[in-house]
């Protein structure tokens, strides 16, 4: 099964979808601005405004003018409703191959070598 689009989750802020890709590039900018993934999750537990927009514009790919304008769309939409929409995004960055079971597999299935 391929893993190309596993962790791909639409955004919804006001009327815009923005469709987050889980991508080293966004990993990368996400623990430039909080020091890691970690750091990405307790800024949306917190709330925080700014970190949420960036966690959009990263996994969205966003420069300029339109990663600009996110911290008022994430405003205007309401920072809770966005932080728990990104909540699945950030698991997704910190498993991004998925799940076992993803694959079809069980916890009594054996390994084999390829």
């Amino acid at each position: 099964m391929s893993k190309t689009l596993y962790g791909t989750t639409p955004i919804t802020l006001g009327d815009s979808i923005y469709e987050l890709v889980p991508s080293l590039g966004a990993v990368r900018a996400i623990e430039a601005r909080f020091g890691g993934l970690r750091g990405a999750i307790q800024a949306c537990e917190g709330l925080s405004i700014e970190g949420v927009a960036h966690i959009v514009a990263a996994g969205a790919g966003l420069t300029g003018k339109a990663a600009t304008e996110l911290p008022d769309e994430v405003w205007q939409t309401g920072v809770v409703e966005v932080s728990v929409q990104l909540r699945p995004y950030l698991l997704a960055l910190l498993n991004p191959r998925g799940t076992q079971a993803d694959e079809g597999n069980d916890k009594t299935a054996t390994a084999t070598a390829p």
